[in-house]
């Protein structure tokens, strides 16, 4: 870190804004103007997995009201994530005339920031959505930055990986179950019921008919339409998510080079988060039908052992988002769930809770993320990438490739 920095200063003295940031334009004024004008499609394009996906994944029941809140919602978060957009650029500019010269930290990472807290605040929701996001995305990027040994074990080892989403798992689905908190997961617990021993049933898990004489699940339907039913519903979610994802990321191609666009379009579409999903809904809902028919009523020490053993599927899709998603749900809900249900609490505890620790995270995060991008580029996942280029027309990015050159240009002089 103490080197790249270092040779920052060496490439960057005497240079101004205008020779990082946006020497197309003879004064700050005019590339704020352009700044503005130029921004906005690009954070519309950026929330149009959040346009598309949930009416997809809802799958009916649409309403006026329904299509009119939803478009609201995505026309919302896409303008005040243009502002913060165009905050930050800005702000790079503004910190240049301070210093009165480019500094390592100031030239992404605090215009990030700052932009990130400055910025209309998003409705909760698009907030969690953002803060989350991009929190685990810099949990990635330190993950992957670590030199701690028991760090780069875990970074290395799948089977490592595996085992703490299972904790995770386990924890977070025993919260949920409790009712106490609400907060998305990948699936919910059934809420457990007492079984009517008068109900006939001859239903089948997996093709084997147990032998109760009364319902003994929560769930409604019969164990094998209950599971086959969450086996179909998330694979088509977890295709859906891939199928916008490649769609979204080859879009250009329909328009620039048609010819391209399907196999393009085959050549990045992957499975392996809809085998992930149908695998991780059937073997949670099979192990649990199976211990209810044998104990004879639904317990939750079931949910506890599903959610545990059916985490195994992580290694379907061992992928950092899915872990870390995973790891700061767990911290959430654990923290959220201590507080719904704790009794005497000390008041300093009560005096945490009130820090708006999702208005902070947000803000950290977006600015470590932008810093990330321009000086850890090798590290920063690509949907980093993709959402700051998108938001600034590319001039991050032609920002990146300007401070490379000078770098190289630097390194070639000292050889």
């Amino acid at each position: 870190m103490s080197e790249l920095s270092k040779c920052f200063y060496e490439v960057t003295a005497g240079k101004t804004c205008r020779d990082l940031c946006h020497p197309e334009y003879a004064s700050c004024w005019l590339s704020f103007v352009n700044t503005a004008l130029r921004l906005l499609p690009g954070a519309y394009k950026l929330y149009l997995t959040y346009l598309v996906i949930p009416p997809l994944v809802k799958g009916g029941g649409y309403t006026w009201q329904y299509w009119k809140d939803h478009f609201l919602s995505y026309s919302t978060a896409s303008y005040k994530t243009y502002v913060i957009a165009v905050v930050g650029l800005t702000l790079q500019c503004a910190f240049y005339k301070l210093f009165g010269k480019l500094n390592y930290y100031w030239v992404m990472g605090f215009p990030g920031f700052f932009s990130a807290a400055l910025s209309p605040k998003l409705n909760r929701i698009h907030l969690r959505l953002q803060g989350i996001t991009y929190f685990n995305m810099m949990l990635e990027v330190m993950l992957k930055k670590s030199k701690f040994r028991l760090l780069e074990v875990l970074r290395e080892s799948k089977l490592c990986g595996m085992a703490l989403f299972m904790i995770f798992n386990a924890r977070i689905m025993e919260v949920l179950q409790h009712g106490k908190v609400n907060q998305f997961w990948i699936m919910y617990p059934t809420r457990i019921r007492e079984p009517n021993r008068e109900e006939a049933d001859d239903s089948r898990v997996i093709g084997a008919i147990y032998p109760r004489a009364y319902k003994a699940c929560s769930h409604e339907r019969s164990c094998d339409g209950f599971i086959f039913d969450g086996i179909w519903k998330y694979s088509f979610a977890g295709f859906i998510i891939e199928f916008a994802r490649a769609l979204i990321t080859k879009f250009p191609l329909l328009y620039n080079n048609p010819a391209q666009f399907l196999p393009g379009l085959r050549k990045i579409l992957s499975f392996k988060l809809m085998f992930f999903l149908a695998a991780y809904i059937a073997s949670y809902r099979a192990i649990g039908c199976l211990l209810c028919r044998h104990h004879g009523e639904d317990r939750p020490s079931h949910n506890r052992i599903a959610s545990f053993l059916c985490g195994a599927s992580y290694l379907i899709y061992p992928k950092y988002q899915v872990f870390t998603l995973a790891f700061t749900k767990f911290v959430e809900m654990s923290w959220e769930h201590l507080f719904k249900t704790g009794k005497d609490l000390p008041e300093w505890v009560w005096k945490l809770q009130r820090i708006p620790y999702l208005r902070i995270t947000h803000a950290c995060a977006v600015g470590y993320m932008y810093h990330a991008l321009v000086f850890h580029s090798h590290l920063s996942p690509p949907f980093n990438s993709k959402a700051v280029n998108y938001c600034s027309d590319n001039r991050v990015e032609r920002l990146k490739r300007r401070l490379l050159s000078w770098m190289l240009e630097h390194e070639w002089r000292k050889a």
